[in-house]
């Protein structure tokens, strides 16, 4: 049905329906028995105005949105939508969408304050690594936490912290640093690694905190606020083993340089006359802000020791050579609402985003009654190394937890585990996959539930849905048809040929190089001796023809003035621009001038869109005669869409 243009201008005419009928929910439409709702028109209407600059007339949109409606209860009707691999790639676009409704705000928001107060200062501290793989035993696990128990005992009653860290730490940086991390801020380490540090006092030592890496010891030994310097400095390189001697002549060279500054001599002068830091000495040394962790250790250690404004450090040697620095200011963190948009995106980044999830979800259970059956959980803890556990697990009907009154099975976990049903499953991956699937059946029902109560989300989920279902049916019946369709392209393009044509000749044919005309001249001969050379004509004259002493190189093309040089020149009568590949110095072409397109391949993008479209039209009409498409009575329909053009017209 079509909606005539008319009803733009018809406002005071509009029939007064029962207006308290017509609600988001009320069917507007029904395709083969399924209903569509005035909201989800309205949804997709809104969504297709602000996205278009060209706005689409509603009498459009209205065939739009049936022809669209039809092409997915034909994938549905296709079995499309019960794919292995449409069920998958669905419920990872589903997974994404709920992600931001599985957080707890609160604890959202005390993250957010909690990682800002941090970001107001920075901790110095060392620690000794005890590395624990992810896939580790609890055994393991704990021989690893037990030892870590003991070095920290060693510690506190008074071995020194970077002897034991050179004695038992797994961190390989360790043969360099001794344990030393120096000063970090929030967001630098691993959000466990960061809490315990900020946690324990100046001179402490933490107990073992597990991390992804294993078990960590950490002693903290200094706080410090937070600063982000303007700096400049003055850099003679040093190459890596230089000579003695190359190396006192250069330590000279900026003590003398020193010297100057502190006679009042200009630094930024100095900087552009000397430094050899080519980055920053046109702008007198100047370099970008400076942050703690964003340089090496020892230049970042002379930096922050300098505190008055303009102060100057003396020559600092590093690894790439001698640097003098000089403070120009420095910068204090926004306030947290200047932060707050920053703070949280940083947040969605590391294991904070996790925290925040973890909470939901353990309140979600809470509410909901969630309950391990401990039994059954131990039993297939026993039994994990069971060459079998897997053919067994499938079979299992006991319950492996309740939640909100509903039971879940064991072999509900069948889908997250190997399908290699022969393997022994190791007991970190059944407790991995064991809190995937109960985080999965917690995505169900917060799904469900927002489905019930967010009409916005409902609708975006089933745009997510039918847009898969379109790009699948749309891809088989009309997009890889129309390429692959060599047959049809041919038919199409002799019957609509008049439709196609240049605003200039082209040239169709080869452009070839050569280093010799004798061979350049062979290979022209050569194609057109041919009647109608195939796409394999190029690699089996390149055999042919090239070897140590002789080189061709050929292009095909259909050439427009100005695509070519070599063709603008010997075909279209322009100057001659050609600068391209001076090896290959003769230059000739083989082909014809067209007027007109030949073939369809001549033309063939245009032409595979419009046969696209004509394959596209040609199904729609197929598939309103398969479904019976029915909107609701015209004057309710008129009134739902005549107010949508008053709310959206521009």
């Amino acid at each position: 049905m079509k909606i005539p243009h008319i009803l733009m201008a018809s406002v005071l005419f509009v029939p007064m329906v029962s207006l308290a009928q017509i609600t988001s929910d009320t069917e507007i439409m029904n395709i083969g028995g399924k209903s569509i709702t005035k909201g989800e028109f309205e949804y997709t209407y809104r969504k297709n105005i602000q996205q278009q600059s060209e706005k689409t007339p509603l009498d459009e949109y209205v065939t739009l949105f049936g022809n669209y409606k039809l092409k997915v209860t034909e994938a549905e009707a296709l079995g499309i939508d019960t794919t292995r691999q449409f069920i998958t790639e669905f419920e990872g676009y589903r997974n994404q969408l709920v992600k931001p409704y599985m957080v707890d705000q609160n604890a959202e928001e005390q993250l957010a304050r909690e990682a800002y107060d941090r970001l107001l200062e920075e901790v110095e501290a060392s620690h000794i690594l005890f590395r624990v793989d992810p896939s580790a035993t609890l055994e393991e696990k704990r021989s690893a936490y037990e030892k870590a128990l003991k070095v920290r005992e060693e510690a506190i009653k008074g071995t020194d912290f970077s002897e034991l860290a050179r004695r038992y730490s797994e961190d390989p940086s360790v043969q360099n640093n001794n344990g030393y991390l120096g000063y970090f801020g929030a967001f630098y380490m691993v959000y466990p690694f960061e809490k315990a540090a900020y946690e324990t006092a100046v001179g402490e030592i933490s107990m073992p905190v597990e991390t992804q890496f294993g078990y960590h010891l950490i002693k903290v030994t200094d706080r410090r606020p937070t600063r982000a310097l303007e700096l400049s400095h003055i850099m003679l390189k040093v190459p890596q083993n230089a000579p003695d001697k190359v190396q006192k002549e250069r330590e000279k060279e900026i003590w003398e340089i020193y010297d100057k500054i502190q006679k009042g001599a200009d630094f930024s002068e100095l900087a552009r006359r000397y430094s050899e830091d080519q980055s920053s000495s046109e702008k007198g040394g100047l370099l970008p802000l400076l942050t703690t962790g964003q340089i090496i250790p020892s230049f970042e250690k002379a930096a922050f020791a300098l505190n008055e404004i303009g102060e100057v450090s003396k020559p600092v040697r590093t690894e790439f050579g001698w640097h003098i620095i000089k403070l120009l200011g420095e910068r204090t963190p926004g306030s947290y609402e200047q932060m707050h948009d920053v703070i949280v995106h940083r947040m969605a980044r590391d294991e904070r985003a996790d925290a925040g999830r973890k909470m939901f979800v353990e309140k979600l259970k809470e509410d909901k009654y969630f309950a391990w059956d401990e039994s059954v959980r131990a039993m297939l803890e026993k039994e994990i190394s069971d060459t079998s556990f897997m053919t067994c697990l499938a079979n299992m009907d006991q319950t492996l937890f309740t939640f909100d009154g509903k039971s879940y099975p064991v072999s509900g976990l069948v889908s997250y585990l190997s399908s290699d049903k022969s393997r022994a499953v190791s007991l970190s991956e059944l407790r991995e996959l064991s809190d995937k699937y109960v985080y999965d059946v917690l995505v169900d029902y917060k799904t469900s539930e927002l489905c019930r109560t967010n009409a916005d989300f409902r609708y975006l989920l089933q745009e997510y849905r039918d847009g898969m279902l379109l790009f699948e049916i749309s891809n088989r019946e009309v997009w890889n048809k129309a390429m692959e369709d060599e047959k049809g392209l041919k038919k199409y393009f002799r019957k609509n040929k008049k439709k196609y044509t240049w605003d200039a000749p082209r040239y169709k044919g080869y452009v070839i190089c050569g280093d010799d005309a004798q061979l350049v001249n062979a290979v022209k001969e050569q194609l057109l001796g041919m009647s109608q050379p195939s796409d394999s004509v190029i690699p089996s004259i390149y055999r042919q023809y090239n070897d140590s002493i002789r080189h061709i190189a050929i292009e095909k093309g259909l050439y427009q003035p100005g695509m070519n040089a070599i063709v603008d020149y010997l075909i279209f009568n322009k100057e001659n621009t050609d600068t391209t590949d001076t090896q290959l110095p003769v230059k000739d072409v083989c082909g014809k001038i067209l007027e007109s397109p030949q073939s369809y391949e001549d033309v063939k993008g245009p032409v595979i869109s419009d046969y696209q479209t004509y394959l596209d039209q040609k199904w729609i009409k197929k598939l309103r005669k398969k479904y019976w498409l029915r909107w609701r009575k015209s004057n309710e329909i008129f009134y739902i869409i005549h107010k949508l053009f008053q709310e959206y017209a521009i």
